[in-house]
């Protein structure tokens, strides 16, 4: 009876074990890139736009100064308490696809910023665009284009913050 008990406590604590290291690895790899680019005269994620406002408003707003989070490095600015906290609990969901950079760029290699005010709403992911030909270009072929990017996004998002401003 006691080695059930025994078998069982070193069957959990493998398990723990193997769980955590799992998670680490995960964690690692999702900070491998930066979660966002920032505005280098404020230093506010995406320029300071609102993440959540895509989502509840279809749309890019500004957020306001006081309504703020960190996470990934960044300070995001928000329009309400609100989005703020939705933000807070699931940061990854809400933050813009490639950190805020055009995918049509990382799709040929280069990291370009994406511009807050032009964007589209893909499979609930926001994607920021350099400019309206970019998004173009974008809408022609979704999927090519996103897996092209995912593909070059591991070693391009060592090399930010970029090739080029918006």
């Amino acid at each position: 009876m006691t080695r059930t008990y025994i078998f069982r406590d070193i069957l959990g604590v493998c398990l723990a074990a193997m769980l955590a290291w799992v998670l680490w690895a995960h964690d690692s790899a999702l900070h491998a890139a930066p979660s966002v680019w920032r505005d280098q005269a404020s230093g506010f994620a995406i320029g300071g736009y609102d993440p959540v406002a895509y989502h509840t408003d279809l749309k890019p707003a500004l957020g306001r100064e006081g309504v703020e989070h960190r996470w990934g490095g960044a300070v995001w600015q928000f329009m309400s308490v609100g989005n703020r906290d939705v933000f807070a609990m699931h940061p990854d969901f809400y933050a813009p696809r490639f950190a805020g950079y055009d995918p049509v760029a990382l799709s040929k290699g280069l990291t370009v910023r994406g511009h807050p005010a032009v964007w589209a709403m893909y499979k609930t992911r926001v994607y920021l665009f350099r400019d309206v030909e970019s998004l173009r270009a974008w809408r022609r072929d979704r999927e090519k284009t996103i897996t092209m990017a995912q593909a070059n996004w591991p070693r391009l998002g060592g090399n930010l913050p970029g090739t080029s401003e918006w």
